[in-house]
């Protein structure tokens, strides 16, 4: 790698690729049927051929801001998930499967990371956590206690979401939260407890910070794989003094942040169970 491109910026690759994807979604959303024109207007191209400086850290910040601006993005749309776009190489695609193209490649991005990691004996350590409550609902928040659950492929039986639209995809199987972030928010004077924000299964005994997609969790006979962080809904207001949800985003509140999972073997969760916190 030569002087001139160690001096050159390290984040336009990443950037330029999140904002296409955000232009490809937002005029699909605008106008149904629409041709898509890729490059959008106010991405500049690189030269491909001349060598990259990277620096981790950096990236990381960039993914998890643009991934933040994209879910207030999707919270705000509400309607034309199901226009259709014409790219530039002659394929139709849909505006929500477009969105779910964006977290699944940010997903496998990361998960290669993490794989390259752990053979080079450098991933995040297995920890031992444990289960404090599992909770269900017929529909909404809060979710109610109860003695144990059975997870599936299609998610937590007995289980159901008011608002089909935004939940219930398989990613979102599973819903966890910590006893820790519990605590926190209720030191703070909000009417917070286990089950009030919607999570299936609240943990103790979690180090927060180090969640990432990717992390695999055994609980129970269970076994989970995080998603993303969940984006907050204003149905959660309720339990805050000031009805600020953002408390719960990761974009500004990562330890308090709630965290979706895929179902990679299906088993029984019970409180009390031990939990086994692992990279993938």
């Amino acid at each position: 790698m030569n002087a001139d491109s160690r001096n050159r910026p390290t984040r336009k690759p990443l950037r330029r690729r999140w904002r296409r994807l955000r232009y490809e979604i937002d005029v699909i959303l605008a106008h149904d049927r629409v041709e898509v024109h890729d490059p959008c207007p106010d991405v500049d191209i690189e030269d491909a051929s001349r060598p990259l400086a990277l620096d981790p850290p950096s990236i990381v910040e960039d993914l998890e801001r643009d991934g933040a601006i994209l879910g207030e993005f999707v919270e705000i749309r509400r309607e034309g998930w199901e226009h259709l776009g014409l790219m530039d190489e002659g394929t139709w695609w849909q505006a929500e499967a477009t969105l779910l193209h964006v977290v699944h490649d940010t997903t496998h991005h990361f998960l290669g990371v993490r794989e390259g990691l752990a053979r080079i004996g450098a991933a995040i350590p297995t920890a031992e956590a444990g289960v404090e409550s599992v909770n269900i609902a017929s529909g909404g928040v809060p979710k109610l206690t109860v003695n144990s659950i059975s997870v599936r492929r299609g998610g937590v039986e007995g289980d159901r979401q008011a608002d089909s639209k935004y939940h219930g995809r398989p990613f979102q199987a599973v819903c966890l939260w910590s006893t820790e972030a519990i605590a926190e928010l209720a030191n703070q004077g909000h009417a917070i407890a286990a089950g009030t924000v919607g999570e299936n299964v609240t943990l103790s005994g979690v180090d927060r910070p180090r969640l990432r997609p990717g992390t695999r969790v055994l609980v129970g006979t269970a076994l989970l794989e995080l998603s993303y962080p969940a984006t907050p809904c204003q149905k959660q207001g309720r339990w805050f003094q000031d009805g600020d949800i953002a408390r719960l985003a990761h974009a500004k509140h990562p330890e308090c942040a709630r965290w979706y999972a895929w179902i990679r073997q299906p088993g029984q969760i019970r409180p009390v169970d031990p939990a086994v916190i692992s990279p993938a």
